[in-house]
């Protein structure tokens, strides 16, 4: 009833709400009969009030279900089936959601076939799978040669899931909307320009972090020479490549006129306007010059998009291409059109296609369901001598920042991912950049020993009292608590700790043995604590000294079995730390187990993974294709799910191993 009944009417709700406005414009009777009603009511509740009440209702059921949980203490019987209300309860709001969105994305197709009123352009929207990502108001620019504004034109992108139009509006809306996604007003009217496929539309950027040269703020040569070569001269010419391209000019001159400054310094005789005096203005007015030219490019680069767009066929037979500026309204509209446009062409990727399916209440149909995109396959082990596995990898959120930037904020990124491969003798580490959408791998590096596990360790700045470290000479700035760490649990039974900031190479910072150089399967850091699961079956637990390094002479041991620990997993206050088949939970105040979960009860089941999401933990073994979920505050078994027909139908042909499948994904 609520996925179907309900939806429909939270769907059709614009359209009736524009049904009722009409209806008071045409029938007066009907507006004083609206007016009447409201004035007599007790609550005097307008029709619109009373309309938007069943669709207020799922939130406001969802937060007194969350008001209700806060003031449920933890260990009341009434909290598992209020989490289990309020879990039923947001999945059916984001299913709704989703509905409303295909039913808005539906509509505003309609209206732009309508607005547009072509032949072609109707037989270009009436296909079912396609839909309106965005639409934005945006200036088209044309330069000249000398990348000189010639004229600017207003313009309307529509960014659909599989095709970028533009269109020149022909009546202004009269309520001047902006930019944004929503459905073109019914009174304005569009003449298409052209229409292009997303996997052929192709954004230019110049001056990228990738060109910037090492330990220079200028930029990397011919980085302004990414012009269009097929473009047809004298017809367009890009403004950032000729600003770009005068950019280099001046840093061209900048390195002749220091060279000619150093020659006039070795002159014997005087002369007149030939002095070091007349040298050091040249090339202060040439920086003043570079300065200027680079806020060009700033101002510039905040709202311009540029894009390369295929054109015809020349005599040869071969694609030309053409080239198309627009400014946005605001540097977030461009970020943020840039990001759909290249998340839109991804998701038309072919390895993006395949889906995942699910089935629905009845247990009977099988859907597709939205997933995430894979971005791209890249190969990480750089030895071709020898055959490499990866074995785990850990994410450095750290942002990455061009110290050397001009511009008025960082580049900010994604962070990297450090990725361990093995051999049966020794690891190697790949550092992956993902600053930009093209990932790549900034460093590799072997170590003695095979990695079993990796850890992510934040920059601290201050001690747990509050103080900050102090700034003496006798402390190595290679130790200092100011870069986030990473570190590596050695097969040899050793830890190694390394720095982890992308403005820097590697740095070893330690590298110690765990007590009786017992190999580390697992690594946790939690606060100001570095737990290492052993193989003996104990949790190593390491704390920092005073200059940021860990204290490895004479680590806290808890001995949890005889199994190797091969899971551990940080949730709020408490470790759960896996040995065999059995969870253990141990306080991360008081290092101390404090409750214990038989995760399986079949003998030679270990436990591999762990993962919480919510209030639920869920646990892979390392046999079989199964997943159980446990409840993290009463550890009631709440599922079991076997996804060995899901993997079987995204790698056909391969067994199920769940162990590997979680390493590869």
């Amino acid at each position: 009833m609520v996925l179907d009944a309900y939806s429909e009417y939270v769907n059709n709700f614009s359209t009736a709400m524009a049904v009722v406005r009409k209806t008071c414009v045409s029938k007066p009777c009907f507006l004083e009969f609206l007016k009447h009603r409201q004035e007599t009511s007790s609550d005097r509740m307008t029709l619109y009030g009373l309309m938007m009440k069943p669709i207020q209702r799922f939130p406001q059921f969802i937060l007194l279900l969350q008001d209700m949980l806060k003031n449920t203490p933890v260990g009341h019987a009434d909290r598992l089936p209020l989490q289990m209300a309020l879990t039923e309860l947001e999945t059916l709001a984001e299913k709704l959601n989703e509905k409303k969105k295909e039913a808005d994305q539906r509509c505003e197709i309609r209206h732009i076939a309508k607005a547009m009123n072509e032949r072609y352009l109707n037989k270009l929207l009436s296909n079912g799978s396609r839909y309106l990502i965005r639409s934005d108001d945006m200036v088209e620019t044309v330069y000249n040669e000398r990348g000189e504004i010639i004229k600017t034109k207003e313009r309307r992108l529509f960014l659909l899931n599989d095709v970028l139009m533009c269109a020149t509006p022909n009546i202004r809306c009269q309520d001047g909307s902006g930019s944004g996604s929503g459905n073109a007003p019914l009174d304005q009217r569009f003449l298409l320009k052209w229409s292009v496929p997303l996997s052929f539309v192709e954004v230019l950027e110049f001056g990228s972090s990738e060109e910037m040269v090492d330990n220079s703020r200028y930029l990397a040569p011919h980085s302004g020479e990414k012009v269009v070569i097929n473009a047809k001269p004298n017809k367009l010419y890009m403004g950032p490549g000729q600003l770009y391209q005068d950019l280099q000019n001046l840093i061209h001159d900048l390195s002749l006129v220091n060279q000619i400054a150093g020659m006039i310094g070795s002159l014997k005789g005087n002369y007149q306007n030939v002095n070091s005096t007349v040298a050091q203005d040249w090339v202060s007015g040439l920086q003043r010059l570079i300065l200027k030219k680079e806020e060009e490019i700033r101002a510039a680069d905040r709202c311009r998009i540029q894009l390369q767009l295929p054109g015809k066929h020349d005599k040869a037979g071969k694609l030309t291409h053409f080239s198309a500026v627009f400014n946005t309204l605001s540097p977030a509209i461009k970020q943020s059109w840039i990001s759909n446009l290249q998340m839109a062409k991804l998701a038309l990727e072919e390895d993006n296609l395949q889906g995942w399916f699910f089935a629905d209440d009845d247990g009977n149909q099988i859907k597709k369901q939205k997933h995430p995109l894979l971005l791209r396959q890249m190969p990480v082990v750089m030895s071709k001598l020898q055959e490499f596995k990866v074995e785990c990898a850990v994410h450095n959120p750290e942002p990455y920042i061009n110290t050397e930037s001009t511009a008025d904020s960082p580049v900010v990124g994604h962070g990297c991912v450090w990725v361990a491969s093995c051999t049966n003798q020794m690891g190697q580490i790949a550092i992956v950049a993902m600053q930009n959408s093209s990932p790549k791998v900034t460093e590799c590096f072997n170590v003695e020993s095979r990695i079993l596990c990796m850890a992510y360790v934040p920059a601290e700045q201050l001690r747990e009292d509050g103080e900050k470290l102090p700034e003496s000479s006798d402390v190595s700035p290679a130790k200092a608590c100011d870069t986030p760490t990473i570190c590596l649990g050695m097969e040899e039974g050793s830890i190694i700790v390394y720095k982890s900031s992308q403005r820097s190479k590697k740095i070893r910072l330690q590298h110690f043995f765990t007590p009786d150089k017992s190999t580390v399967t697992s690594l946790v850091y939690k606060k100001a604590c570095l737990y290492a699961g052993l193989v003996s079956g104990s949790i190593a637990i390491y704390s920092k000294s005073q200059d940021g390094s860990w204290s490895f002479e004479k680590p806290k041991l808890l001995k949890l079995g005889v199994l190797p620990v091969k899971a551990m997993l940080a949730v709020e206050d408490q470790l759960w730390a896996s040995s065999g088949g059995q969870v253990l939970i141990i306080s991360t105040h008081t290092h101390c187990v404090e409750r214990q979960l038989e995760a399986h009860q079949e003998e030679g089941m270990v436990v591999s993974h762990m993962v919480v999401a919510g209030v639920g933990i869920w646990i892979a073994f390392s046999s079989g294709s199964t997943l159980r979920l446990f409840h993290t505050e009463t550890l009631e078994h709440l599922q079991d799910i076997n996804i060995a027909t899901t993997v079987n139908n995204i790698l056909p042909g391969k067994a199920v191993d769940l162990n590997e499948t979680l390493s590869e994904t």
